[in-house]
């Protein structure tokens, strides 16, 4: 059935290229998760009478309108392949790292392929060392990617790409959804995601919740990759704890509420502390468990990762030998009288991280290009 929707988006696609002749902006999305990160962006494309939108999707749960677009279908086998093969348009923008270098190809028919984060992590070491190579526009978060990207450009020869430093657009969409700003007692934890078979979720996750529910109530949060590759795991995690009290299960990647509910996030690497840390403004506990590299050669370009960088002064870090005293760490952060919007504000300064109107920035170049 997949294949044979996707054969009907598909046709449904070449009928309506031919309705007008408009600048055309696609954007390609691999399943629902990664909605959020574009919706803005196509808010303000929208407000751009001549410039046509197109939106394509990998997954049938992210067919509802977009601002009046309606996603186009095409799987993820053979018509994906024809489609990104037959690509004629001004600029093709994804969150999908790796462009040209797995299953989906440049064509020579698409002017421009361009780049939105969605993490707010550095470029060279949890991502793969060549993620970003054959990409023409970058939408940079801030200028620490910006610098990333032009040394590694110049260290390993690459193509010179464009790349403007727009902001964000996540953290827009999550600032517009911090509607209850009251934190309840709530400790959220979030593990990352790893393609390693050993990570903290399936390693430890049962020992944290079963720890933590002794004393506080928990939101479990799992990465939505996690879902997938730990799908075991989790089931037998909500199995363990579906009676207890203490113990709340969030799958729902737009449901943003655990955020500015909770008091305070559990998590060990990743993007999720930077996310939740700027937006609600509340500390974060590290458990060091095992660092997220995707990059073995990240050290090559002598640049502080800025997620490292952000733990380090902003971390509360425990080992795995202390989760133990987990709920004592949890009380003491909660007890410490910090003010985390200055601390946070100038971290945001120091490394450049543009904050104001991230999405029409972007629109805006978009606009430029595709004209």
């Amino acid at each position: 059935m997949n294949f044979i929707d996707s054969i009907k988006g598909y046709l449904n696609y070449l009928e309506l290229k031919k309705e007008n002749n408009k600048p055309r902006v696609y954007f390609y999305s691999e399943g629902l998760n990664y909605r959020n990160y574009y919706l803005n962006v196509i808010k303000e494309l929208n407000k751009k009478s001549d410039i046509r939108v197109f939106y394509f999707t990998s997954d049938k749960n992210d067919l509802d309108l977009i601002e009046g677009i309606k996603p186009i279908f095409i799987g993820d086998g053979l018509i994906r392949m024809i489609f990104f093969t037959q690509l004629n348009t001004e600029m093709m923008i994804m969150t999908l790292t790796d462009l040209d270098n797995h299953v989906i190809k440049r064509s020579k028919n698409c002017k421009n392929y361009a780049y939105i984060f969605h993490a707010l992590v550095s470029t060279h070491k949890g991502y793969n060392k060549k993620s970003f190579d054959n990409y023409d526009i970058i939408f940079a978060n801030g200028e620490y990617q910006k610098k990333e990207l032009e040394k590694a450009e110049k260290l390993y020869l690459l193509k010179k790409k464009k790349i403007f430093v727009t902001g964000y657009p996540y953290l827009e969409y999550l600032k517009e959804m911090n509607h209850n700003k009251i934190s309840e007692k709530n400790i959220l934890f979030a593990p990352s995601w790893s393609n390693t078979s050993d990570d903290l979720l399936d390693s430890h996750a049962i020992k944290i919740i079963e720890t933590i529910t002794e004393e506080n109530k928990i939101i479990f949060r799992p990465h939505p990759q996690s879902l997938k590759k730990s799908k075991k795991q989790i089931d037998l995690i909500n199995k363990k704890f579906e009676k207890n009290n203490n113990y709340f299960f969030n799958k729902n990647i737009f449901d943003t509420q655990p955020l500015f509910k909770s008091s305070l996030l559990i998590t060990d690497n990743g993007g999720m502390a930077l996310e939740y840390s700027l937006i609600c403004k509340k500390p974060v506990i590290y458990i060091n468990f095992k660092d997220k590299v995707h990059n073995e050669d990240h050290k090559e370009l002598n640049l502080e990762p800025i997620e490292d960088s952000f733990k380090k002064k902003f971390g509360n870090i425990l080992t795995i030998n202390q989760l133990n005293d987990l709920n004592v760490t949890i009380k003491e952060v909660l007890n410490k009288d910090e003010n985390f919007e200055n601390k946070y504000q100038n971290f945001l300064m120091e490394n450049q991280l543009i904050f104001d109107k991230p999405s029409k920035n972007i629109a805006e170049i978009i606009e430029k290009y595709v004209k």
